[in-house]
């Protein structure tokens, strides 16, 4: 991903379309943004994203105390907020976990930005298309994993303002989080696949075949194809193609 920010003054024209797409739904710009019932559920995956984040907020924080005066959210690939980090109980009363922050339900902001251009945003105060919105500047920032897939988004947001050098920050807490991210996700697939499943992975990615791994590992051809299932399975793959490729990005061969 190339480093850009898109922000008002550089992208007046994808704010403007924006706002024509907000006013064409009918949005009424005093609405504030609600919880989806049926987006309330997490998945194990958006929980190691969520242990991810949590780790990279600590790891950024510690070498300047004055991130921990802002708010951060961090959202799924839809833009919905799966945890929220807030300097105070009071700050962003209108915004808690399970509120979705696409364009559609929020309008205009730094995350409902980043769902349709997939590049950092900057929106400020005076940006915004719902007036809840209004009093905060917030910058968000895509984050993927190593398949280069969007798996949600970092936000960053002050009450106080916020400076351009904060987008780099904003960054940073992405990559930490991507990396943090795919390196737990990676821990969790090595501790579901059994010795055995590991050496088929290794076989099948050197062109062996089911028969020629079953004599090398002295198991049955059914049993080889027992356990290729449910590595297909745990990398949530369906053919030994994408199989090598998903496992060679975690260098699990």
């Amino acid at each position: 991903m190339k480093y850009e920010v898109i922000k008002y003054d550089t992208h007046k024209h994808l704010f403007d379309e924006a706002w024509r797409r907000c006013t064409g739904r009918g949005l009424h710009q005093d609405t504030k943004p609600f919880m989806l019932v049926s987006d309330l559920y997490i998945s194990y995956e958006k929980k190691l994203l969520i242990k991810a984040f949590r780790k990279s907020i600590y790891e950024i924080s510690k070498l300047n105390n004055e991130f921990k005066n802002y708010t951060y959210l961090l959202t799924d690939e839809n833009g919905v907020i799966i945890d929220l980090i807030v300097p105070n109980r009071n700050s962003f009363s209108y915004l808690s976990i399970g509120i979705p922050l696409k364009e559609e339900f929020a309008g205009i902001n730094a995350v409902s930005i980043v769902l349709n251009e997939r590049e950092t945003a900057f929106v400020k105060k005076n940006e915004h298309y719902l007036k809840c919105l209004s009093e905060i500047d917030c910058i968000a920032v895509p984050v993927f994993d190593n398949s280069c897939e969007l798996i949600g988004s970092v936000d960053i947001s002050s009450e106080y303002g916020l400076s351009d050098e904060c987008a780099f920050t904003v960054f940073l807490i992405a990559k930490h989080t991507e990396y943090n991210f795919i390196s737990l996700k990676k821990e969790m697939i090595k501790e579901k696949l059994e010795e055995v499943e590991l050496k088929i992975l290794k076989l099948t990615a050197e062109g062996k075949t089911d028969e020629e791994i079953a004599k090398m590992i002295n198991r049955s051809i059914s049993n080889v194809k027992y356990h290729k299932n449910k590595i297909f399975e745990i990398l949530n793959v369906k053919n030994v193609k994408d199989c090598i490729y998903k496992a060679a990005k975690m260098d699990l061969i």
